[in-house]
């Protein structure tokens, strides 16, 4: 198999393992606070999930064209994840109330447990080098 089927897999394992979590989140949030509850966990999803994906495709792109950068990088694109999180957060607080709040951070809190454990897990099952050093294999 090759590293990009590694990493495709990788990718769409993390996302369907978060995808379950999505529905366990709208779920709850629905029961806990209706429909309030339901918009804010689906923001708090959608956006966790699309930040995620994106910041993890970042990252094997970065590596496979600079090793050297994937450090800077993984710590690059880890804050910007954040800080575009906290924003979308932000908004959330300044435009809905407790109730669309609370299920929104509670689903960006785990939708992002729940995809980084599965990236980890999947990255170390598919055995996908951090980073390749040109000419390492001479």
């Amino acid at each position: 198999m090759t590293t990009a089927t590694s990493k495709s897999k990788v990718l769409r394992g993390s996302a369907a393992v978060s995808a379950v979590a999505v529905l366990a989140a709208l779920a709850v949030a629905f029961v806990l606070a209706g429909t309030d509850g339901l918009t804010g966990a689906a923001i708090g999803s959608i956006a966790t999930v699309v930040v995620l994906a994106v910041g993890s495709w970042a990252m094997f792109w970065i590596a496979a064209k600079s090793p050297a950068l994937s450090l800077p990088a993984a710590v690059g694109v880890f804050t910007l994840s954040g800080m575009v999180l906290f924003v979308v957060l932000l908004v959330v607080s300044q435009t809905g109330g407790d109730a669309v709040v609370r299920p929104a951070a509670f689903s960006v809190m785990a939708l992002t447990v729940a995809w980084t454990t599965t990236f980890a897990f999947l990255v170390r099952r598919e055995r996908i080098p951090l980073f390749d050093l040109p000419g390492a294999d001479s």
